[in-house]
């Protein structure tokens, strides 16, 4: 398949960026994809989550991209107003959204964390070990397995979270970093998950060769104004590029390789992995439909610290551009891109700076010490009013045992305790786990509408906040986060483009959960008839 040549370069480009050559130094191997025996039919699915990418940041940012990401905008079907319809906008709800087509109101991820009422402690998202276990669904492999048991479903990420809820219930594999040696790790649930390309891909120390190296912008500084990208200025301490891997010692160790989960050098890895996988597994060779789920999260931990507006931001979109712009041609060598159904998303947005926001003439802000005391004050209240209880077991969850043993209501409780923290004035609105189950699935206003989506009986807190708009917690008192109703956590790009798809803008709102749907319309297969997505081919597919 011929390719521009702005496309072609912008590959090299990445390879010259990163080094990011296949560990072997070789392409693959295999039969040239013409020589393969297969039908019309795509072949394999290259599902790409991009943590934290907001949905403005290729309209904003287009001018300085020119690899894959631009590709993807130039030749798909991109859906400007895209976004993730739950409450809590984060990682792992994001993603199993995106591959299961439903909402945490069905699949049950309502959040990276919660607490388990039954065992009395945190309940990670991905469980413990790692695995689908609180995966309450079935996700897109599943359905592909289902129809064809030879199809593979293979994920990855640098975050567990990710890989586990892109994977479904039962993947061929699901791996994530593994931030003290570099490698690529899976668990003990995935006991099928073994490879041997594996081990010789982590015993070759891929990472090392940024040892010594700096991360240093690929962009000049002189184009930040320009691109509205601001500097924050933290006082009497210099910050900016360069930035040093690992600390300040000879031999590296886990500083080093948990310093890369933090920079852009972990995606050129996931890049590597993603070759790796297609070349040693045959994806898309064998006629049988192919998952390849891969989550890129460099842009969320660099986001966190940095924000959306930071020249560090940029630079991880622009190096993951340059990487999938190289990725997309290794697949176009390998499998022929006739035969590739694409699909990116994001798990969530984030909210600006408030400082930024604040030097454009907006009046948001970050919780300072008054709003973190008003809320502890709620329960101080609380205690007052029904006795001095340990009435909270864990946040917002009240001891229900404990309300009822002691003869109180627990609704009335959790309503006099969120009318406390409602007078806080960085709270919109606080709401009861009642109130929540009380919204009507698909009405009313969006807000509701996302707190409805997210609710899933047993899981939530008694008494869930919804900050003002533009307001911003954050534990450390630093950087910034997501997790909220608005749309700057939300809005999210949903993007396919493939074989008899032709390149469009659709300005429809359209839903994160739309993506599985979609994807299994497009192969031909059955998906299950109770999900919150729609298929969305009808809007682009040719004749």
């Amino acid at each position: 398949m011929s390719r521009s040549r702005s496309f072609a370069c912008c590959a090299l480009a990445a390879t010259a960026v990163f080094s990011a050559c296949s560990s072997s130094g070789q392409r693959v191997a295999s039969a040239p994809a013409a020589e393969l025996p297969r039908g019309d039919d795509p072949s394999l699915i290259v599902l790409i989550v991009v943590d934290q990418m907001r949905g403005d940041y290729y309209d904003r940012f287009e001018s300085v991209l020119d690899g894959g990401i631009a590709w993807l905008w130039q030749n798909g079907a991109v859906f400007t107003d895209g976004h993730q319809n739950h409450s809590m906008t984060a990682t792992a709800p994001g993603h199993a959204t995106i591959s299961t087509g439903t909402e945490p109101a069905k699949h049950g991820v309502i959040g990276n964390t919660w607490f388990n009422r039954e065992t009395g402690y945190e309940e990670y998202s991905g469980s413990r070990p790692r695995s689908p276990a609180n995966l309450e669904v079935t996700a897109l492999g599943d359905w592909m397995k289902a129809r064809d048991a030879r199809s593979k479903v293979f994920t990855a990420s640098a975050k567990d979270r990710s890989a586990v809820m892109m994977g479904g219930q039962r993947p061929d594999g699901a791996y994530w970093y593994g931030r003290s040696a570099g490698d690529w790790v899976t668990s003990s649930f995935y006991t099928w998950a073994q490879r041997d390309w594996l081990d010789e891909l982590n015993a070759l120390d891929w990472l090392g060769r940024f040892k010594g190296t700096a991360w240093e912008p690929v962009l000049s500084p002189s184009r930040y104004d320009e691109l509205g990208l601001v500097e924050i200025d933290t006082g009497l301490v210099p910050s900016g590029f360069p930035y040093a891997l690992g600390s300040y010692s000879v031999h590296s160790g886990s500083s080093y390789y948990s310093s890369i989960y933090d920079t852009p050098f972990v995606d050129a890895y996931l890049a590597e992995f993603a070759k790796q996988a297609i070349e040693n597994e045959g994806l898309g060779l064998d006629g049988s439909p192919d998952l390849l789920g891969l989550s890129f999260s460099a842009l969320d931990s660099v986001g966190h610290d940095f924000g959306p507006d930071s020249p560090e931001a940029l630079d991880t979109l622009i190096r993951l551009d340059r990487l999938l712009g190289d990725l997309i041609e290794y697949i176009d060598e390998t499998v022929g891109l006739e035969h590739v159904v694409f699909a990116l998303s994001a798990d969530h947005g984030v909210v600006t700076y408030p400082e930024v926001e604040q030097m454009r003439g907006g009046s948001q802000r970050r919780l300072g010490a008054e709003d973190i005391i008003c809320v502890q004050r709620a329960g101080v209240k609380l205690r007052e009013t029904y006795g001095d209880k340990p009435w909270l077991s864990y946040g917002f969850y009240l001891d229900r045992d404990l309300v009822v043993s002691e003869g109180q209501d627990v609704n009335e409780m959790a309503t006099a305790l969120a009318g406390w923290v409602e007078s806080c004035e960085a709270v919109e609105r606080a709401w009861t786990d009642a109130e929540i189950a009380a919204l009507p699935l698909g009405e009313g206003p969006l807000a509701e509408q996302r707190f409805r989506n997210n609710y899933f009986p047993g899981r939530g807190a008694d008494v869930v906040l919804q900050l003002r708009e533009g307001y911003l917690y954050n534990g450390s008192g630093l950087g910034t986060t997501h997790g909220s109703v608005y749309d700057y956590d939300t809005w999210v790009p949903v993007v396919f483009a493939g074989p008899g798809a032709r390149p469009t803008r659709i300005d429809a709102r359209v839903s994160a959960a739309d993506i599985a749907p979609t994807l299994a319309a497009w192969l031909g297969i059955a998906f299950p008839d109770n999900l919150d997505g729609t298929d969305l081919s009808s809007e682009f597919r040719r004749e």
